[in-house]
């Protein structure tokens, strides 16, 4: 028995291409920055105390100081 191939519109009547071919919410783009050792390590320090990366942590910041 050979497979043989059938016209999509005979497979399913719509394509769900929206749900294949979503948009990621914004294009992510890295931000590089020069600080002290010592600046990293607190700020490194402060975000293992709340549980988050320092990505995380740098992010919060950022969005809090500048609303």
């Amino acid at each position: 028995m050979a497979l043989t191939v059938k016209p999509l519109n005979k497979v399913r009547e719509s394509v769900p291409v929206k749900e294949v071919a979503k948009p990621s919410q914004a294009e992510l783009v890295r931000v590089n920055l020069e600080v002290e050792k010592e600046t990293r390590q607190h700020w490194r320090m402060e975000a293992i105390k709340r549980g988050l990366s320092l990505k995380e942590l740098i992010q919060q910041a950022m969005e809090s100081h500048l609303k």
